[in-house]
């Protein structure tokens, strides 16, 4: 569907698959674009870079109040990617509060909360750093402070 503003997801499935699970990573999963008719492997997330991965939702207070923060920081971070991951809710949902905003990165819908059961983690929001070996290096539960987000930026190497 399109949401004005929201870059697509053709650059994020460029990555090279881990070659060891000796590390956390994100699970094995194709989620579907939520911008464009594309589905995204995980495994493969990035584009040599490494990303910071934020599941959220529309329904999720939390979630909708840091989306700002996200937004700024992926403005201001070139040497990192940024994804959403749209989390146990309506696309439709999400892309209308999306269009609102001033979200400028890719989004991925996971309607059945695949990536979220992953993380052990029993709610929204949650913010992932993944190194650019495709390592979960850090994460942040619940909403999360520029602080905190900046911290997570650094530890990914950005």
């Amino acid at each position: 569907m399109a949401v004005p503003g929201i870059e697509g997801c053709g650059r994020l499935a460029q990555g090279t698959p881990p070659s060891s699970d000796s590390e956390e990573r994100l699970p094995e999963v194709s989620l579907p674009c939520l911008t464009e008719d594309r589905s995204v492997d995980l495994t493969r997330l990035g584009d040599g870079r490494p990303m910071v991965v934020n599941l959220w939702a529309s329904w999720c207070g939390p979630c909708r109040e840091e989306m700002p923060r996200l937004a700024e920081a992926s403005r201001e971070t070139k040497s990192v990617g940024f994804v959403g991951i749209n989390t146990q809710d309506d696309p439709e949902f999400a892309a209308s509060f999306l269009a609102g905003g001033d979200v400028r990165y890719p989004q991925l819908v996971d309607v059945d909360g695949a990536v979220l059961d992953s993380t052990r983690v029993p709610g929204l929001p949650v913010t992932l750093g993944v190194d650019a070996d495709g390592a979960v290096v850090g994460r942040i539960v619940g909403e999360a402070s520029a602080e905190e987000l900046a911290d997570l930026i650094a530890s990914v190497g950005g």
